[in-house]
This record gives structure tokens, sequence and C-alpha cells, in this order.
């Protein structure tokens, strides 16, 4: 059976923020966040944070079905952005939690999917699903996500070679490729200048910028400087392959304590200060605008109810 729409994880009668859980290429919702059978954001993050009702979100992630064309890719995530916005304004409507804090935890292209919500949000009016879910989602945690952050790097190129240690991608698809990517700029670009104007009106979207330091294939999926908005929120290595670096088999992973410090920094209100757990680390912006892992120090990080 196809791992599609959002399941339900956890959902304390005390929760005050919903995390969502988004997979990327050929990933699906629970999948994506296995390491050795432990599906970590049930069997780990719910006894971190406690107070939280966790969701993960599938999606036809199958690249091999896509048309390397600038402007169908671009309907294919605004699509999915869409479809996951329905599906949490149902659910939190018929919880009666439509106000409550969002967070979101995404891999590789699910990033991209997650701030198309929050670009598309801004563009919209007050009462378009987009808006709803954009105005209220305090943090985001990206976890390989291809931002165009580097000349050296176009965007096509590192989406290429996403494609390329999976699918047999031919030289002149992975040119096409490069060509047409503007319109991914153009989002991640969009998406900086709504992450500026969230700060600019107090509204702040915590976000932090995971990236990989090992190869997968012989290739570096996605480089550190495309991993991340330039001038925006912390960021960080985990060191795991592409991946590997959103799987973790037990509490006591380095990965796994720098995204739990992530998300628990993210779940706090303005002003209150983040809950320490027992082994989680406690991270903080250095003058760059990077986590510090005040465990680690500068080290790399290594690392129910079904709604259809």
């Amino acid at each position: 059976m196809a791992q599609l729409g959002l399941e339900q994880i956890a959902s304390p009668e005390d929760a005050k923020l919903d995390i969502v859980f988004v997979h990327g290429l050929f990933g699906n919702r629970r999948s994506t966040w296995t390491k050795n059978g432990v599906f970590w954001p049930d069997r780990l993050l719910t006894g971190d944070i406690k107070n939280a009702r966790i969701l993960t979100f599938g999606y036809d992630a199958d690249v091999t079905k896509f048309n390397w064309n600038d402007e169908v890719t671009t309907q294919v995530m605004e699509s999915h952005a869409v479809d996951l916005c329905e599906r949490l304004v149902t659910l939190r409507s018929k919880t009666e939690t439509a106000d409550r804090p969002l967070i979101f935890v995404a891999h590789s292209l699910g990033g991209l999917i997650c701030a198309q919500i929050i670009v598309k949000g801004t563009l919209v009016g007050s009462n378009d699903n987009p808006a709803i879910i954009a105005s209220n989602t305090r943090g985001m945690i990206f976890l390989g996500t291809p931002f165009h952050g580097s000349p050296v790097a176009p965007f096509g190129s590192v989406l290429s070679s996403m494609v390329n240690f999976i699918w047999a991608t031919d030289s002149q698809k992975v040119h096409d490729l490069e060509e047409k990517s503007e319109k991914l700029r153009i989002l991640a670009e969009n998406f900086a200048t709504v992450l500026n104007k969230r700060i600019r009106e107090g509204k702040e979207i915590h976000v932090t910028f995971f990236h990989e330091t090992k190869k997968l294939h012989k290739v570096l999926v996605v480089p550190e400087l495309n991993a991340r908005v330039h001038g925006y929120g912390d960021h960080a290595s985990i060191d795991a392959n592409h991946e590997t670096m959103c799987k973790f088999a037990d509490e006591d992973s380095p990965g796994y304590k720098s995204v739990l410090g992530a998300i628990q920094k993210a779940s706090v209100e303005p002003g209150a200060k983040p809950e320490e757990t027992s082994h989680g680390p406690k991270i903080e912006n250095n003058n760059w605008g990077e986590i510090k892992n005040q465990v680690l120090g500068n080290q790399l990080i290594s690392g129910d109810q079904v709604f259809n």
C-alpha cells in the first residue's frame, strides 16, 4: 500500500505544537526516517518532546516519473505543497487546533515543498490554505535541501547529481536540467525574501539548515553552500551522506542530538528558553549564525491513525 497523505504518529492530549516530517526523493513517510528498524520520530522524538503532535507526510517522490522540464517540475512541487496544506488544514480544523504552532522537518526536495508553502502563503489571501499554514509556521529544519547557494554549483547541477546517483541520466538530460532550473532558483530567492519579511514583522521563522559531509556513490549530492539560505538561520553539518543524514538509530546519535536541539529551539515561544533533555545538546547562534553544539564543540555532527 502506498504511503501517501498524513499519518499521525503521536497526539498527546496536552499537545501545544505540531511537528510535520516531509521526505525527499525516493523516500516515503516512514523509511526516510528509519535506521535499523528504528522510526525515530516515534521511538525517539516522542520521549524528548512530549507536548507535540507528530505527523509524517507521504507523496509520490519517484523522480523517474518526472518530466524534467522546469514548468512541469515546478508544478509537481506546487501540487505536493497544496496537497500537504489541504490535509493539514483539514486535520487541524477537525481537531480544533487551527492556530497551533507548526514545525516542519524536511529532507532533500521535501524542504523545497515546505519552502513553497511559505512562499505561496505570502502571495495569497489570508483564508487560503497555504497562508493559514504559513502564518502558523514557527520553525523549519532542512536536511540536505538543495537551496541555490553557490555560483560554482548551479541549482540544476545539484538536482542532476541527486538524480544521477539513483537513476541513469544521460548527459543531454543533465544539460537540460541545468538549463531549465530558473523557476526553482526563483523559489529559493523568494524564500529568502519571505524569511526577511517575517523577521521585519516580528514573526520570525526559526530555520536550521543541515548539510551532509560524506559522498554517496562518489557524489556530494548537496554541497554545503547549496544546503542553506545565506544570511538566515543556523547551519551545521551531519557526518553522513545524503541518504543517511536523516536516519538515527538511538538517542545517543550525534546527528539526532543536533536535530533534536534544532527542533527544541524552534518550538519555544519568543522570549522563552528551550527545554533541555538529559541527552539533548544545548545549541546557540554564534556570530556567523551557525549552530554550536556545546556537547561536541565545533566537531562535525554524525549522523496509528492515517489521514489519506
